[in-house]
């Protein structure tokens, strides 16, 4: 485990990379995405700033969350391995910015002229489903998209409650000393199964499809869909000015690919038996750290920063990963 000699685009998959096809890409929202380019605008010398929102997304900056089969070269790039040896996580190299989403999906990049639309349509909690007309899908099911407006709960049963509802991985109540302050789980998009299989979206497309018929006016039609599965969690801690942000990724049996800048250095560092990536990036007018690793057990991919008025050292953080890892992340 750790470091390899093996490119990232063309690694472990190696079996697979004769076929042509592609594993299903994990979804997180656009509005992650969204929250990810804040982050990155909006950073100062202090750390990690998320638009005043909180900053447990603040290791998606280099995370690239797409599940591929391709072909691999050379480099030096860390790869997490599971006990059957499959590889599970894979950095590689990010030279394109963000939000980068990946050319299957392009609606969910920060240039779709409708997301912002359907957001104001949306109430926190929802996942929108919209039908944009003169669309030409591949099969009808695919003409619905999706939009999810984040909800931010503040009182933790109310938070765990909608974690054990939606499959979510369970985050605790306090991280090393900082108290819970806020935090919001995902809702998974719908993949071409379901949508081909589900009455749901069957009806909530043809009822679109019926409105743009009807109404020539407009060309975005929306409607709430319900959801029950969870594509993440994210919650803040907060002591004083300090804060602590974890966000948790379910992967479902896939592996993720990690995004690493030229100006993020990566290290996996053994804690409590598990294997820890410390990320450290540093540029002219700001440098940060934060954590990642991978539950073998639990199959979730977990990142924890730090970031406010006083962030943790790399001792400091890596303890609290310890203490985070000993309670079942």
């Amino acid at each position: 485990m750790g470091r390899t000699g093996i490119r990232p685009e063309y690694e472990d998959i190696m079996e697979a990379a004769g076929r042509a096809e592609q594993l299903p890409r994990i979804e997180v929202t656009r509005q992650v995405m969204g929250r990810i380019a804040a982050l990155e605008a909006g950073r100062t010398r202090r750390g990690p700033r998320l638009m005043g929102k909180t900053a447990a997304a603040a290791g998606m900056l280099t995370m690239l969350l797409l599940v591929t089969v391709t072909a691999y070269a050379a480099t030096e790039y860390i790869q997490i391995r599971n006990s059957a040896g499959k590889v599970k996580v894979q950095h590689v190299q990010d030279d394109t910015g963000w939000p980068k989403i990946g050319p299957d999906n392009p609606e969910n990049s920060s240039g779709n002229p409708y997301e912002w639309k359907v957001q104001s349509l949306a109430k926190p909690g929802e996942l929108m489903a919209y039908y944009v007309r003169g669309t030409e899908p591949s099969t009808p099911e695919s003409a619905l998209q999706f939009s999810y407006k984040e909800q931010r709960l503040t009182d933790y049963s109310a938070f765990i409650k909608e974690m054990k509802r939606t499959g979510a991985p369970l985050l605790p109540q306090q991280a090393g000393g900082y108290a819970f302050k806020y935090g919001g789980v995902y809702a998974n998009h719908p993949g071409t199964a379901e949508l081909e299989s589900d009455p749901v979206y069957r009806q909530a497309l043809s009822e679109l499809v019926g409105e743009a018929r009807t109404d020539k006016t407009r060309n975005l039609f929306v409607k709430a869909v319900p959801w029950s599965k969870a594509a993440g969690v994210n919650a803040t801690y907060t002591k004083g000015g300090a804060v602590v942000g974890i966000l948790a990724t379910p992967l479902n049996g896939a592996n993720i690919q990690v995004g690493q800048k030229a100006e993020t250095t990566a290290e996996i560092i053994e804690v409590e038996g598990r294997e820890v990536v410390y990320n450290h990036t540093v540029r002219p007018e700001v440098s940060y750290h934060y954590l990642n690793w991978y539950n073998e057990k639990q199959d979730h991919y977990y990142t924890v920063s730090t970031y406010g008025d006083r962030e943790l050292s790399k001792e400091q953080l890596l303890q609290l990963a310890g203490e985070l890892i000993r309670g079942g992340l």
